[in-house]
């Protein structure tokens, strides 16, 4: 029992050492983004169409007007949504001077379930709510869970705290991240200016762990085995692709139009 117990207290220390690499909060000098619109289309390989997603970044919501809300809509089309079929809806309402979250909503349909995750913050405290759908006979379940830990971003102010950076070559940026139910540690780093698809961007990779909530252990996150960002390098700083190499194979998503609120 002593061994163990000496195990456990040396152990700590290194548990807790990549929380003194988190980014911190505050917002960089970069100009915020306008309210704007942006649509994706996702595929496999650049080739196979698999689906689209629209961005919605600072659009007035009328039921909450003390908030900057951010959402995105989408999900697999075509022959992709025969073979996995999935929808999703986000809404994120954010502190419009910090741009930290407030409440974030999820709704994930997988054709034969359906997941609604809330995700509420009040200061260290995130409470979460998951309620699951079961599409063949229509039973719901609710499920509720707590983490403490500061800071932890949802997608959207992750989103925008990267872009709001300076972004030189070879900065790193690391944020915990709660983008539905479970927290990850997101690890940014930027690679450098080049020409992408017709444009100046700023090329950036991006790679993911799981936290432990209990411990705050990482753990790998098998699913994704690297990513590339490409952010257009001027005022809006959205991205342009993200290329992923995840679990099924080279997964894109690539910018298609973008339009001003």
């Amino acid at each position: 029992m002593k061994i163990l117990s000496l195990l456990f207290a040396f152990s700590l220390p290194a548990l807790a050492d990549w929380q003194k690499e988190i980014t911190p909060p505050k917002l960089g000098p970069h100009p915020k983004l306008a309210p704007q619109e942006f649509d994706y289309r996702l595929s496999w390989k650049g080739m196979l169409s698999a689906g689209k997603l629209t961005f919605t970044f600072g659009k007035p919501d009328p039921k909450f007007p003390s908030d900057y809300s951010a959402r995105v809509v989408g999900g697999s089309t075509g022959v992709a949504s025969k073979l996995y079929h999935s929808k999703i809806a986000i809404l994120s309402r954010l502190d419009p001077a910090t741009l930290r979250p407030r409440v974030c909503v999820g709704v994930q349909d997988e054709g034969d379930e359906t997941n609604t995750i809330q995700n509420t913050w009040a200061g260290t405290l995130i409470r979460t709510e998951v309620t699951t759908r079961i599409t063949k006979n229509g039973k719901e379940g609710t499920v509720a869970s707590e983490l403490r830990f500061t800071p932890m971003h949802d997608v959207f102010s992750a989103m925008l705290q990267v872009r709001s950076h300076k972004l030189a070559t070879g900065d790193k940026l690391v944020l915990p991240i709660l983008p539905f139910d479970k927290p990850y540690l997101l690890r940014v780093q930027v690679l450098g200016r080049e020409q992408f698809d017709g444009r100046d961007t700023i090329k950036l990779s991006v790679a993911l762990q799981k936290i432990d909530p209990k411990t705050k252990a990482l753990l790998p996150y098998q699913k994704m085995k690297s990513t590339t960002l490409w952010l257009s390098d001027d005022a809006n700083r959205i991205p342009v692709e993200l290329r992923s190499e995840v679990f099924i194979g080279d997964v894109r998503m690539t910018l298609a139009a973008a339009r001003k609120l």
